[in-house]
């Protein structure tokens, strides 16, 4: 496995000898091939990706389901290997029974494929159960200077969120069910961009939160767009939005557009569906917004914002075709 500090190679046995640690630099590795079915090259890839080469701030769940995409694309190779190799292995045992000979090494050797290929899909299906433990060890030993943690976003821009609103238009805001999706936009300048103030459903940021509302109420041709997760929590806050008078659900009218997730738009998520008990043990479908590579959210919520669409109707070519995440 090769190194991400001093990028040379080291055997097993080396980095056992070493303390898990890279035999010519000493810098500490994180993950073991054969154990995890990751290597650390292949975590700093997704970084790569999640950031866009270093243009982007990320969250630890961008990096998270990054990696669950490079590992379901491993497991899908394992099944089809599984699959024609067991294929494989009935036919030969049952030519091996008839006529022996040449089909007792077919049966023999494609048995032996049968069970590496099973071992890796077992393999695959426990990574997936430790991957939170694998990223948290990663980002400790590797920090990325754009994951965005609260602690890094109150020490940069989240100082500045008491600045003057006199600059900002008040035309249209994006109104996110998380606090976390608010930090990941503001620290990508996605205000600036798209000329869009950007507020958490739960009142954040603090300092700014009431007087922008407002500001923003005052304005009888106000959009308003918001942006959740695909679960019920997510329904929940479109609900709270449009309803409570606190937000948008007095006696004024306003033009408030659900860019989503929603169950319509499953063509924007259908292959990064979750599954997971509720409360009452029924199995809910979910999908969450740091389901997205980082570019593609930026530029399809951009676009959206700019086109007054959900983000399943966008038109615009700069939701697919900008690499920096920027319509």
């Amino acid at each position: 496995m090769k190194c991400v500090n001093c990028k040379k190679d080291s055997k097993k046995q080396d980095r056992e000898k070493a303390g898990g640690r890279c035999p010519s630099c000493h810098h500490p590795f994180v993950t073991e091939p054969a154990e995890d079915g990751l290597t650390d090259m292949a975590i700093k890839s997704a970084e790569e990706a999640v950031s866009s080469n270093g243009s982007l701030y990320f969250l630890k769940d961008h990096l998270k389901y990054q990696l669950h995409r490079t590992l379901k694309k491993k497991q899908r190779v394992a099944l089809v290997a599984f699959t024609i190799a067991l294929l494989i292995f009935v036919m030969g045992l049952f030519f091996a029974v008839i006529k022996g000979g040449f089909f007792v090494g077919v049966a023999f050797f494609s048995g032996f494929a049968v069970i590496i290929t099973a071992s890796l899909k077992n393999k695959y299906k426990k990574t997936f159960d430790k991957l939170d433990a694998i990223i948290n060890k990663w980002v400790t030993i590797n920090p990325h200077s754009k994951l965005l943690t609260t602690e890094k976003y109150n020490a940069s821009l989240g100082s500045k969120s008491s600045s003057n609103l006199d600059d900002i238009s008040f035309e249209r805001v994006l109104i996110c069910e998380r606090d976390e999706t608010v930090d990941f936009l503001l620290s990508n300048l996605f205000h600036f961009h798209y000329s869009c103030p950007v507020l958490g459903g739960n009142g954040y940021p603090q300092a700014i939160y009431e007087d922008m509302l407002s500001r923003l109420k005052q304005n009888p041709d106000l959009k308003v767009f918001l942006l959740h997760d695909y679960s019920p929590a997510g329904y929940a806050f479109v609900r709270r939005i449009k309803t409570d008078p606190k937000w948008f659900g007095g006696k004024q009218k306003v033009n408030i557009i659900d860019l989503g997730l929603n169950i319509n738009q499953k063509k924007l998520f259908r292959s990064m569906i979750l599954k997971r008990p509720d409360r009452n043990k029924k199995v809910k479908e979910t999908a969450e917004l740091s389901l997205f590579q980082p570019a593609v959210l930026v530029a399809l919520c951009g676009a959206a914002i700019n086109e007054g669409v959900a983000m399943d109707l966008v038109t615009s070519a700069a939701a697919a075709n900008n690499s920096s995440g920027y319509g």
